[in-house]
């Protein structure tokens, strides 16, 4: 199996898993042509991606999943929570915290701003009615059985309607990736989950020092460090080091924020927490924009 991160932070997430018989898409957070973009630059044609799974409703997680399900006729799988409209009489707007000093837009995507997974129906006057997006209902009871991945959904500690984090088995080889991004807070049941994965893909959001002497409104250092934020490096080490197992290839930092982190200082974290588990996989950062491939011919060669 190869994992394709086609790029993790505030600005969007998308992880491509591909089998040799499948490949399924966990998140579309960038628009439809650089979502293409980036899946062709891993050799990966959009039409041949067969399933979207989706997250949570945030629009670093959503922002192209309407458009290219249409496009490209994906069925979207997502809880009821996610795939329900937005509600119109609340409305979502981009709150007041998201304006740093100066009225600068923050570089950050750490609010909850909500976003449809639906579109407008097209009017007459635009010609045939498109095909309406397939959509199935998940939850954290039952797993979904695709053609080669079966998965597994854990409820998410996040300041969502319903989100998820997940274990995507592939059928073939056994393979187990675990994707856990998006949580405010770990508990041990929450961990559990994810103990047995080849490869971890974890928020590793911020650093607390960073966050707490960092330019945000108080309000906005108590949203993503409460039980319904985002993972500090220290809590995403505490998760990974729980999780070492002989099985464990690869760990992936993800979410890295752009103004409360560093890839270095993430990494340095984890390097930390994991000397002397007995780890002896790769670990490594998500880029926000480039993308990261592990397994396949590539990986094998390089740990020659």
């Amino acid at each position: 199996m190869r994992v394709h991160i086609l790029g993790s932070g505030s600005e969007g997430n998308a992880v491509l898993l591909e089998s040799d018989n499948q490949r399924i898409l966990i998140d579309a957070g960038f628009g439809v042509r650089e979502l293409a973009r980036r899946l062709r630059s891993v050799n990966v044609e959009p039409e041949t991606v067969s399933a979207l799974i989706v997250t949570h409703e945030h629009q670093d997680h959503v922002r192209g999943a309407g458009a290219a399900a249409r496009r490209w006729h994906w069925p979207i799988y997502a809880t009821a929570g996610t795939l329900r409209p937005r509600d119109k009489k609340r409305g979502h707007a981009m709150p007041r915290e998201r304006m740093a000093e100066g009225g600068a837009r923050m570089a950050e995507y750490e609010m909850p701003i909500s976003m449809s997974i639906e579109l407008p129906a097209p009017s007459k006057a635009a010609g045939p009615k498109r095909k309406k997006v397939v959509k199935h209902i998940v939850n954290t009871h039952t797993e979904v059985e695709l053609e080669d991945f079966t998965i597994r959904f854990v409820k998410a500690p996040h300041d969502a309607r319903e989100p998820v984090a997940l274990v995507a088995t592939t059928k073939s080889t056994g393979e187990r990736v675990g994707i856990a991004y998006d949580l405010g807070h770990l508990t041990e049941r929450f961990i559990r989950n994810f103990a047995d994965v080849d490869v971890l893909v974890l928020e590793s959001n911020h650093d607390s020092a960073m966050l707490r002497t960092g330019p945000y409104p108080w309000s906005l250092k108590q949203r993503v460090a409460g039980p319904n934020g985002h993972l500090s490096n220290a809590e995403a080490a505490l998760m990974a080091r729980t999780c070492v197992h002989r099985g464990l290839r690869h760990v992936v930092l993800c979410h890295l924020s752009q103004v409360n982190n560093r890839p270095e200082i993430a990494l340095k974290a984890m390097r930390g927490a994991l000397r002397g588990s007995g780890f002896r996989g790769s670990l490594q950062a998500a880029p926000q924009h480039s993308t990261l491939t592990l397994g396949g011919v590539m990986q094998m060669e390089l740990s020659l």
